[in-house]
């Protein structure tokens, strides 16, 4: 895949010495989506050769529905395209031609500000920015393979859970249209990648870089940070030598000093709209007297749990379970009300409730699997801090997204584990 990246580096160049001659951009960026296919399928025929055909025809349907979304949004509207692709597009353009903005806080965030960098050096052209939505998703999937062969997961599982990366509808939606989506899942991954070559052979620059790309993901959306308390739960008790976690005395001061420094960001939350990093809180809470309204936010038609109201810290800690749920797994099957609300149950909240089913059940595994206890801390506690600033099923469906793979990876080492006790 890094040949794929060289070459779109090598695009981004010739965008840039051409922008004066815009009449002529749509033919380079033709050029680059038919060579960067290519190219492509060269690399998963040299490489993930089991995989290959898999990958291609999702690669293939995802630049259909751009194309579709680009050229023929009259015919048919891609789901979720609309406001927030619109507005991200907009600002990003008022970003290329106004980079002082790039100190600014403007819709989108960094995204935008990303779009604006984009624009700026390639052009106004939105094909090439959506494009490159779809080879980020394709990277994505490839470097999830990457860690399933890390792990020595079976082949038949890795080729089970390609298949539905390859073809899970609302990946093959967030990466066509342009949405952060797909680059806050890469970045989600690649710290994943980093922290499993920590776990499996230790290395400070692997946590460092696990920890930078979670960081970064963060900017992006702020409830992706919490896959670094996992990560933190791991370098506290996690110990090499015997691939355990293990309570020692090195061990309990800092676990005590993290008990206690959540305990007091959950006691008093407002301290989230004065950490730069938590943008989503700041933006609600500007519009908001305290953090607990950010709770109770119902917006849209698809909102859920209206009646629930959290005021307090000891509120917060009884529903957020209830949250949660519904952040997972809305729209509910009591709360539908059309059928466009049937058809994303079914092709969305049914795989996050079946997975959440997967992990309870086979809860038991945990103590034999250090790594899967881990990866679902880190999973959950990015769920807790979503769903309790969520309560709108549309926007639900998008966030869950964003840790999509992390479910993936978990469900591999569940299944390798049992199938090598079968």
């Amino acid at each position: 895949m890094l040949l794929l990246w060289i070459l779109t580096l090598m695009y981004g160049l010739a965008g840039f010495l051409i922008n004066d001659y815009f009449s002529v951009h749509i033919y380079l960026t033709v050029s680059f989506i038919g060579i960067s296919s290519i190219l492509l399928l060269f690399v998963l025929l040299k490489n993930y050769y089991k995989f290959a055909g898999l990958i291609f025809l999702s690669f293939t349907v995802r630049v259909g529905l751009m194309l579709v979304d680009l050229y023929a949004g009259d015919l048919f509207t891609v789901p979720h395209s609309g406001d927030d692709t619109e507005n991200f597009y907009a600002t990003g353009l008022k970003v290329a031609n106004d980079m002082t903005m790039l100190g600014e806080s403007i819709y989108g965030g960094t995204y935008s500000h990303l779009l604006g960098i984009l624009f700026s050096v390639y052009g106004d052209d939105r094909l090439f920015a959506q494009y490159l939505n779809i080879l980020i998703a394709v990277t994505t999937i490839v470097i999830v393979i990457q860690i399933f062969r890390m792990l020595e997961v079976p082949l038949k599982i890795q080729i089970i859970l390609a298949a539905v990366m390859a073809f899970f509808p609302h990946s093959l939606i967030f990466s066509a249209i342009l949405l952060r989506e797909s680059i806050i899942s890469l970045l989600v991954v690649c710290s994943l990648y980093f922290f499993i070559k920590w776990y499996k052979f230790k290395g400070n620059h692997n946590i460092s870089f696990s920890i930078i790309l979670a960081v970064v993901g963060g900017m992006f959306h702020t409830g992706v940070i919490g896959i670094l308390i996992g990560y933190i739960f791991a370098l506290i008790f996690y110990r090499h030598d015997s691939g355990k976690l293990k309570l020692t005395l090195k061990s309990v001061l800092p676990f005590a000093l993290l008990a206690a420094g959540g305990l007091y960001l959950l006691m008093f939350p407002e301290i989230f709209s004065t950490l730069p990093l938590f943008n989503k809180f700041e933006q609600e809470l500007s519009n908001n007297k305290n953090i607990y309204d950010v709770f109770n936010t119902e917006r849209g038609e698809s909102a859920y749990l209206t009646n629930l109201e959290i005021n307090n810290f000891l509120e917060m800690i009884i529903f957020a379970p209830l949250k949660i749920l519904y952040f997972i797994g809305s729209p509910m099957p009591w709360t539908l009300r059309n059928l466009s609300d049937l058809i994303s149950f079914f092709l969305d909240s049914v795989f996050y409730l079946f997975a959440a089913f997967v992990f309870i059940k086979n809860w038991y595994l945990l103590k034999k699997n250090p790594l899967l206890l881990i990866i679902l801390i880190s999973l959950v506690s990015g769920w807790l801090i979503f769903g309790l600033g969520i309560s709108n099923a549309g926007t639900a469906l998008r966030h869950r997204f964003k840790l999509f793979y992390l479910i993936i990876i978990a469900l591999s080492l569940i299944w390798s584990k049992k199938k090598r006790q079968d």
